[in-house]
C-alpha cells in the first residue's frame, strides 16, 4: 500500500500484512513525524452468497463492522429503565469510564447546551440537564468512533458519516419534539445510528466499485436504489436487523430499517427519521451531494404536518448542534 505524508509530501510503501482489515491507524512519517492515516479496506469473504436473504443474514449475524453494544451504553440504559434510579446512579455508571465521562462533560459544557454554570462532574450535569440528556450524550460519545470511519466503497469520508449522523439525530429529535413529543428520545437514538448499515455493506460495495459508480451516475439514483439492484436489500434494512441484536426498542429498529421507505410502515418514527435524514442532507456541507436524498416523501410531510419554514429552522439548529459537538470532541 502506498501512502503520502500530508506534512512533507513524501510517499512511502506500507506492508499491507501489518495493517488489520477495517481499522484506521496513524503511522508517523519517517521523515517529518507527521501522523499519516492508514486504513486497509475490509474484504468480503468469497464464500458468501452474492445477494438475497442468505447474504443479508450472513452480514447481520457475522459482520464485524459494528461492535456489540458498548458496555457503558448498556448499563446506562438499564439504569435509565429503573424508575428508582436518578442522576446519582447514571453519573456513577458513566464515571466508571473516565475517558467517556470527560468527553460527555466537554459536550455538556459546549455552547449548544448553554448551561448557566459550567459543570465539572457527570452527576452535576445530570442534575442540571436531566438524565435523558446525559443518556443522549453517552450515545453520542459511545458511537463516535464506531461511526467515524472512511467508507471507500461508497466514497464517503469519516467526517461525512459522523456529521450527517449527528445532524440526523438532532433534526429528528427536534421534529419529534414539535410533532410527537413522546418519541423525542427514540428519534435521537435512531437518528444517530440510522445509516450504520453503510458500514456493514461497504466491503461488498467496494468489491463492485465500478458497477456501483456507474449506477450512481444515473440521474436521481440513490444508494438504496443501487443496493437493492446489487444485493436485493438496502443498508437501512441491514441496520434495522442488526440493532435488534442490541435489543433496541422495536419502534427504533423498525424506523431505522424503513427510514427510506416510511410509507411502508404505520410507525410514525420512521417518518420522523426519514424527514430528519433529508434535513441533515440539506444542512450539512459535508453530507453526500445526492439531491434526490434531500427530498421528503409527500406522505411524510402530510403525516407530520411539516412546513418548509419548520424544516429550515430545524436544519439551522441541527447544523449548530453538530458544529458545537464536533468541536467539543476534537
Amino acid at each position: 500500500m502506498k501512502v503520502k505524508c500530508n506534512g512533507c509530501g513524501k510517499k512511502y510503501h506500507v506492508d499491507d500484512a501489518k495493517i488489520p482489515e477495517g481499522r484506521r491507524l496513524e503511522i508517523p512519517c519517517p521523515g517529518c513525524k507527521t501522523l499519516i492515516p492508514v486504513m486497509k479496506q475490509a474484504t468480503a469473504p468469497s464464500q458468501l452468497p452474492t445477494r438475497g436473504q442468505d447474504l443479508l443474514d450472513k452480514i447481520v449475524n457475522e459482520s464485524k463492522a459494528l461492535p456489540p453494544m458498548p458496555e457503558v451504553m448498556g448499563r446506562a440504559r438499564e439504569v435509565m429503565g429503573d424508575e428508582k434510579c436518578g442522576f446519582n446512579e447514571i453519573g456513577a455508571v458513566i464515571e466508571t469510564d473516565q475517558a467517556l465521562a470527560t468527553r460527555v462533560l466537554k459536550i455538556a459544557n459546549s455552547s449548544y447546551y448553554a448551561l448557566s454554570v459550567p459543570v465539572s462532574t457527570v452527576k452535576q450535569a445530570a442534575a442540571i440537564m436531566g438524565c435523558q440528556a446525559i443518556s443522549d450524550l453517552i450515545t453520542v460519545v459511545s458511537t463516535s468512533k464506531m461511526l467515524g470511519k472512511n467508507l471507500a466503497g461508497y466514497n464517503l469520508t469519516s467526517r461525512q458519516i459522523w456529521e450527517h449522523s449527528l445532524a440526523c439525530a438532532y433534526a429528528s429529535r427536534m421534529i419529534a419534539e414539535m410533532k410527537a413529543p413522546t418519541l423525542a428520545n427514540d428519534a435521537f437514538n435512531a437518528g444517530l445510528i440510522h445509516d450504520s448499515g453503510l458500514l456493514m455493506l461497504d466491503p461488498f460495495i467496494g468489491l463492485l466499485k465500478q458497477t456501483f459508480k456507474k449506477a450512481m451516475a444515473l440521474s436521481g439514483t440513490t444508494f438504496c436504489d443501487v443496493e437493492m439492484k446489487l444485493f436485493g436489500f438496502t443498508h437501512a434494512q441491514v441496520a434495522g436487523l442488526f440493532f435488534e441484536k442490541w435489543k433496541l426498542p422495536k419502534i427504533q429498529t423498525d424506523a431505522i430499517g424503513l427510514h427510506h421507505t416510511p410509507k411502508e410502515s404505520d410507525n410514525p418514527l420512521a417518518h420522523i427519521i426519514h424527514a430528519g435524514d433529508a434535513v441533515a442532507m440539506r444542512c450539512m456541507a459535508s453530507s453526500s451531494p445526492i439531491v434526490s436524498q434531500t427530498i421528503i416523501h409527500p406522505e411524510t410531510l402530510s403525516i407530520l404536518s411539516l412546513t418548509e419554514k419548520e424544516l429550515e429552522e430545524v436544519g439551522t439548529k441541527a447544523a449548530q448542534a453538530v458544529q458545537s459537538v464536533t468541536l467539543s470532541l476534537a
